[in-house]
This record gives C-alpha cells, structure tokens and sequence, in this order.
C-alpha cells in the first residue's frame, strides 16, 4: 500500500511535465534534459497560485481577532468553520471538517510539503546525468536544495519542539522524517531528530548558496536567486541562535539588495498597484504560493487584524495606514471588522512577465530585522556595546522609511532587554500575516501566553487561552499522515477540547 502511495506521488511529480511529453514518441517520454528537470522542480517543487502551505496559522497566532455581528446573521459558518484552529484544539484538522469548514482539506502542511520535497528530490537525483550545461545544471540544483531546505524548515518548526526549546535539546526532540531522494520504498520513515533536521538545511543552504553563486544570474522574482536563499539561512541560524552566522547571510542579503519601500506619499491602500507583497515592490526576493494564503475565502468577514496588533503601532507609524486600514466610520453598518488587513489582495490576474499574482513574498526587510536581532543578542550575550551601535543603525534605517521624517525619532541606546522586546517589536509590526513569521517567532520566543476572544454568537464572548510552553505550540501530526505511515509517533497533545477560560 505504501509502495502504492509513493508510485502516485511520483507519477503526480512526472505527469505535470505533461506539456512537454505528450508530443514525444513512447520510447522519449523520460525527461532527459536539464530544462526537463528544471521543469519539473518548477511545476512539481515550487508552490504555485493555487498552493496553499499553512493557511490555518492565520488563525492561530495573536495578530489576528475574531468578530461577529448582523451582517453575518445568515453566515455564522465564517466565524464557526475554523473556529477549531482559532481555539488551539487538538486534531484541528478533522474539528474543522465536523464544524463545516471549507477550507480544511487544505491544512495538512504535512502532505503538502513531502510532495513539494518529491520534487525537489526528483530534480536533485537527476539532474547531473542529464544532458544541459554545467551553469545551467548548477542553477536548477541550487534552487532545489534552497526550496528543500525551506519546505524542511517549515516542517520541523511546525510539527517539532522549536530547537531553542528550553526543556529538551535539539539531539533528543523528535523532528520530522527526512527523505532524500526521489527512490521508492515500503519502509516506514521514521522521525529524525530536530538536530538532524537542522543540519540538513545547513547542508542544504550550503548547497544552494554554493550552486547559486556560481553564476549569480538575474532571476525572475518567483524563482529562488542567490540572494533570496542567503535570505533563508540568516533566518534558519536567527533560530539557531548562532548570531555570527545570522549577520553574515543578512550582510549578503543588504549587500546586494538594500532596497527598502518608502512609505511616505504613499497614498490609501493600494495592494494590487503599490503591493507590500508582489513583484511591484521593490523589497520582493521570492514571490510564491496563493493569495488565499493569507486570505481564507470562508473566514473573510469574521477574522482579521486584531486590536493587539494594532496597539502595538505608534500612532505616527505610516503602516498603520498602508499594510492596514482602520475601519473609517461610514463603513460600521457594512463592515465588522475594526481593521482590515491590506498587505495581500486576492487579485489573481496576471502580473509582470505573464506570471499569475501569487500571495507569500520574501522582503528585503526582514534581512534589517535578522541582522538587527542578531547584533542585539551580542550585545545582551558578550555586552557588545558596538553591536548595540549596529542593531541601532539596522532599525532606524528601516524605521525611516515607516515615518514621516518631520515626525522620525530614531532610537537610542537601550539595556539589552529592553532593545531586544524593541527589535521584536519591530518585527511584528513589520511582518505580520506574511508566511509563518509570527507564530514560529513565537515559538521561538519561548512559547508565551496567549489569549483568543471567540465570538460563537453575536451577543457571546468566550476566552481561549494557549498556556506558556502548551503543547498545542506543537502541532499534532494529521490522523490521515499517522495512518498510512505507523512508525510516526504523534506529538504530545491535550486529552480532551480545550474548553474557554
């Protein structure tokens, strides 16, 4: 039966290069060349308009609010289909199918980014016995292990303790599997450790870095480029916490990319022509995935920025009226939501060079935001007062183009802890609802408290709380992942519902 399930998963991985077989006699319908391979890492290893990755943590960090009302007298399926993410339930998957969601089929991460690793590997086994240039071949490797080391980070940090994780250390917490190469097998794969998981991006990284800067070519924005994956690793060793090393692949990233959008003049919201997430901003390394992402077609109207975020602004921070809108009072009788998100349109017309909108970017911010924590952590670690200097310098330069100048007041020298609560601060104003930011920062924050107010009618309230270090940080295996591979061992989950406070 397992044999069974990989062959689909492999002929699903070749079938997508269907273009360009079909017009081939029976005996050249195995891809030979690197453009085929290349081909089907592109339609087989890379998330496109229509792939959704990890939608339902939208629901889950504390960014984001839940309302009711009126307007949704005929409609309570928005605020109910995913209230059991919103409410950290265990198995949230199947109590979304029980509440009627319409979004649950898409919350398994789990299948979803094996079979984008299927085809990273597929790409990465084959493609230096086919038949293209070393260049060329060199360019679709890096990109391959870029993308296999991002989809293994994503999962390790969604269904394993965080490698931070103050109770365990990285050598005895369970990770996730780790399958590397595109071979079938009828042996269950086990867990490897989070240790093993994270060498194998760093190898990984080192990998993509090494065949990428190779050639260094000018890539279009939703292929992975030799900047965007030094993007990558000052990410993975910010959660690694070698701070060095984080410095380092941010340096690369500013370097070469130190573009930053200026909020000033930028006028109302305007996501499909002045986009914070999109090829027309000029921060944007990597474009990918859906627009929907971001946006749960059966939620819109019931979830969006909460009041905690919004408080966390200063009330001259020009983001306030660009990456969201505060709900002006003549739309109250037609909108319940206090703020709406503006950062992700659901425009999915075509974009510059005949490529679909998609919905998930990589910013040149967040390499500020990286090396700026990093250079903190040395300050706070070694009483590096010339780091404090550079996380300073890190976020001014990114803070000024947030302000007005006539209202700018960069920051000054902080005790460590204070510049740090500063710095990520900064970061999730700076970041939120893009990718896993907030709720993986989160994790590796210490997993703190958090509180949820759920609205199962329009005159009730209820308090969902996630307990500092809750188990529910950690997500459980999906029971459809669980039975068809019995060598997985489920995380530790909550016995019973989580009941409101």
């Amino acid at each position: 039966m397992k044999k069974l399930i990989l062959l689909a998963g492999a002929v699903l991985c070749l079938m997508s290069c269907k273009k360009f077989l079909a017009e081939k006699t029976q005996s050249d319908v195995v891809p030979k060349t690197a453009k085929d391979f290349g081909e089907i890492l592109y339609t087989n290893g890379y998330p496109d308009k229509e792939q959704l990755l990890q939608q339902y943590l939208l629901f889950m960090d504390d960014d984001v609010q839940c309302y009711n009302g009126s307007l949704l007298a005929d409609m309570q399926i928005m605020v109910t289909g995913n209230a059991p993410a919103y409410q950290w339930q265990p198995n949230f998957i199947d109590e979304c199918s029980r509440t009627g969601s319409d979004d649950y089929g898409s919350f398994n991460s789990w299948s979803i980014y094996y079979k984008l690793i299927l085809g990273t590997n597929v790409a990465l086994q084959y493609m230096d016995n086919s038949i293209g240039s070393a260049t060329e071949k060199a360019q679709y490797k890096g990109e391959a292990y870029a993308l296999r080391a991002f989809y293994y980070f994503n999962l390790v940090n969604l269904y394993a303790a965080p490698y931070n994780d103050s109770t365990t250390t990285p050598d005895k917490s369970p990770g996730v599997p780790l399958k590397l190469d595109a071979n079938l097998t009828e042996q269950p794969l086990e867990r490897n450790s989070v240790k093993e998981v994270y060498t194998q991006i760093t190898s990984d990284l080192d990998s993509a870095i090494y065949y990428l800067g190779i050639n260094k070519s000018e890539q279009k924005l939703y292929r992975i480029s030799h900047v965007a994956v030094h993007l990558l690793a000052s990410r993975v060793y910010l959660y690694m916490e070698q701070w060095d090393k984080a410095i380092a692949n941010a340096d690369y990233v500013i370097a070469n990319h130190p573009q930053l959008m200026d909020l000033n003049n930028w006028g109302y919201p305007d996501p499909d022509n002045k986009p914070i997430i999109g090829v027309g901003n000029v921060e944007t390394l990597w474009y990918y995935g859906s627009k929907y992402e971001h946006c749960p077609t059966s939620s819109t109207m019931a979830y969006d920025v909460s009041a905690d975020l919004r408080n966390c602004f200063e009330s001259n921070d020009l983001r306030t009226a660009v990456f969201f809108m505060i709900r002006p009072d003549e739309l109250k009788p037609y909108v319940l939501k206090d703020y709406l998100n503006e950062k992700n349109s659901v425009n999915l017309g075509v974009g510059p060079d005949g490529q679909y909108n998609m919905g998930s970017s990589w910013r040149s911010a967040e390499a500020y935001l990286n090396r700026a924590e990093a250079y903190v952590q040395l300050y706070k670690t070694k009483g590096d007062g010339n780091a404090a200097q550079q996380a300073l310098l890190n976020l001014n330069q990114l803070r000024a183009k947030r302000f007005d100048p006539s209202s700018f007041t960069p920051w000054t020298i902080h005790p460590a802890n204070e510049l740090l609560q500063m710095c990520r601060d900064e970061r999730r104003r700076e970041l939120f609802t893009e990718g896993t930011h907030r709720w993986m920062d989160l994790r590796r924050y210490g997993m703190p408290e958090i509180s949820h107010y759920y609205m199962p009618t329009i005159t009730t309230t209820q308090r969902y709380t996630l307990k500092k270090h809750d188990p529910q940080y950690t997500l459980p295996i999906p029971n459809a992942v669980l039975r068809l591979n019995r060598a997985l061992v489920q995380n530790p989950q909550m016995g019973s519902l989580r009941q409101p406070d």
